[in-house]
């Protein structure tokens, strides 16, 4: 299954096409908003993206991924999570059988962690990081919590745990490291 697809955004009067958008394809797009929002707890959070993303990983329920976050990364409620802080925390743990460690960093964030992989694009010559379309693309078995700038989400066997629509508009954000859970 292709995992970007070019979408034509037309006019409502003229039926023209406007712009042609490059996105996740909507069946590879979980929204964990909802997921989470399901549940009492998570239906009065916020800033819980780092919580999401573990839900997803690790196969639990929102409330377990929102306790361990708390627990292992210091997250307080409605406040985001620190996570490149306290990552040390949660790497080399078991959760829910599955082990938590570091995959790697992009060449631009790789002095941040010590000994550390620097995971490329292999698309390109230079090395190059991913974006989320291309860590998608080139990783479509395996659990991973992806870090982003100020946000992160998770790549499950290919598909994208996400915020709704966030496959539509935000598929080119750089990696700046991922974190694996097998």
């Amino acid at each position: 299954m292709q995992v970007v697809i070019k979408h034509e955004i037309k006019s409502t009067f003229t039926g023209q096409v406007l712009r042609v958008q490059k996105m996740i394809n909507p069946e590879l797009c979980v929204d964990t908003i909802s997921i989470a929002r399901a549940s009492a707890l998570g239906a009065k959070e916020t800033n819980d993206c780092v919580v999401r993303a573990f839900m997803a990983a690790l196969d639990v329920t929102y409330e377990v991924a929102h306790s361990w976050v708390a627990k292992k990364l210091h997250r307080q409620n409605r406040r985001g999570t620190y996570t490149s802080t306290f990552l040390y925390n949660i790497l080399g743990k078991t959760k829910n059988g599955k082990k938590i460690q570091m995959y790697g960093a992009s060449p631009s964030h790789f002095w941040m962690y010590k000994g550390v992989k620097i995971i490329t694009n292999p698309k390109y010559k230079k090395p190059t990081g991913y974006t989320i379309a291309s860590f998608i693309e080139n990783h479509p078995i395996g659990r991973f919590v992806v870090v982003v700038e100020g946000h992160a989400v998770a790549v499950v066997d290919g598909k994208f745990y996400a915020n709704l629509n966030e496959g539509a508009y935000h598929i080119n954000r750089r990696v700046h490291y991922v974190i694996e859970c097998k």
